[in-house]
């Protein structure tokens, strides 16, 4: 597989971050990305994945490593070379990471360093669609929700304590204020389908990421006949009213979620609603 590092091409399993020439990237954390796939030989929903990795850098003060045209050609070039040599969809993680003046917290001026990290895309086992899975919640916000930061340590310590508790998939955040409020998982969306057959989920209020597959669901399915989407602060204590619950990102697309910690979720199985959400989404992208 080949990536990009900075300034040129590398093999994936080649490529470094330079610890003493990025310290605000190491050190500080001062880092964001996009994760973005590929498909049919073209990444998805690119600009949306620009848009907010560009936003994202502004956001946190960040000055950009190269204009979003030069990036582009990047990207273009990381998928070509990867296609002629292995024609399957990528993983490609775009990361800005840098800038500030050495050890300190202050802007250098000098713009973040640019990487594309290309890896083969994998998908979860056919098993979990055709089942659903169960995920554990967790008091945790990220910091800054709406900014994609490199920084995945409430999931990690998620995934040391209430993941093995529950033999769950994932992890979903809870707002720490009330240990109640659903928010987001580690790396994806969350909805529920009500009894009248709505899909709800969080609203894009600050405290969670802007999600590109989110923004997906909502365009391709809101034009849809019987498909009826709604944003609203969605609670565990609300877990009686749904009738069906699912995840969306990336790397999985739909996936259905049947329990919350020890509470099943309606049937217990996928339910029709999301296994027709999914069929239109999976359409969607392989026809992107």
């Amino acid at each position: 597989m080949i990536s990009f590092q900075r300034d040129h091409f590398v093999n994936t399993e080649d490529l470094v971050f330079p610890f003493s020439d990025d310290i605000s990237g190491t050190i500080r954390g001062y880092r964001i990305f996009t994760a973005c796939r590929t498909v049919n030989g073209r990444i998805f929903r690119l600009e949306d994945h620009l848009d907010r990795l560009y936003k994202s850098a502004s956001s946190i003060y960040m000055t950009p490593p190269q204009t979003r045209p030069d990036i582009k050609k990047v990207l273009m070039e990381v998928v070509e070379r990867n296609m002629r040599e292995r024609p399957e969809n990528l993983l490609i993680d775009i990361i800005f990471s840098g800038g500030l003046d050495g050890e300190t917290m202050k802007q250098s001026g000098r713009k973040a360093h640019l990487y594309v990290v290309a890896q083969r895309m994998v998908a979860p086992p056919r098993e979990y669609y055709d089942n659903g899975v169960t995920l554990a919640t967790f008091a945790h916000q990220r910091m800054l929700p709406d900014v994609k930061l490199l920084n995945y340590i409430g999931a990690v310590i998620a995934h040391q304590t209430v993941v093995p508790r529950y033999q769950a998939y994932d992890v979903l955040f809870l707002c720490p204020l009330d240990n109640n409020t659903i928010l987001e998982g580690s790396t994806f969306t969350m909805f529920f389908v009500t009894k009248e057959g709505e899909i709800v989920t969080p609203p894009l209020d600050g405290r969670i990421l802007d999600s590109v597959t989110r923004r997906a669901i909502f365009e391709v399915l809101r034009p849809i006949s019987g498909m009826k989407l709604s944003e609203r602060t969605v609670s565990v204590d609300d877990l009686g009213e749904f009738e069906e619950g699912f995840l969306a990102s990336t790397t999985r697309n739909i996936l259905p979620v049947v329990k919350l910690n020890d509470v099943v979720i309606g049937s217990g199985k996928p339910g029709p609603i999301t296994l027709r959400a999914s069929l239109i989404l999976n359409d969607y992208v392989q026809s992107y």
